[in-house]
C-alpha cells in the first residue's frame, strides 16, 4: 500500500496558516517558501525577544542550556532566565537558583 503524501504547496500553505500569513494564491511554491521562511525567522527573532524581556529569575548554570534558540548558555554561569524556564531547568538538575554577578 503506497503512503499519500501532501503536495509541497499544501504543506507550505499549512505552514502559512499556522504563522499567520497571508497567502497570494498566485505565489509559486518557491515564492511561498520565501515567504514562508522570512515569516518563521521573524517568529523566531519576536519569540527570542519575548524570552529576554521576561527574563526576570537569576539561574546558575550546572550544564550547558538554551532558553532562546542558537543562544547557549554555558554551564558555571550566572544568567537571567524567565521564571518558567528556571522552574524547568531546576527540576531537571540543569541550573540552581543564582545570584547576579
Amino acid at each position: 500500500m503506497a503512503e499519500k503524501f501532501d503536495s509541497p504547496m499544501k504543506v507550505l500553505q499549512q505552514q502559512a496558516k499556522v504563522l499567520g500569513l497571508a497567502v497570494d494564491g498566485r505565489w509559486s511554491v518557491d515564492t511561498l517558501a520565501e515567504k514562508v521562511a522570512e515569516a518563521q525567522e521573524d517568529k523566531k527573532e519576536a519569540d527570542a525577544k519575548a524570552i529576554l524581556e521576561a527574563s526576570d529569575t537569576w539561574v546558575y548554570m550546572i550544564r550547558d542550556g538554551f532558553a532562546v534558540e542558537d543562544e547557549r548558555l554555558r554551564a558555571g554561569g550566572t544568567f537571567q532566565v524567565p521564571s518558567e524556564i528556571a522552574e524547568r531547568w531546576y527540576e531537571c538538575g540543569v541550573a540552581r537558583p543564582g545570584k547576579p554577578r
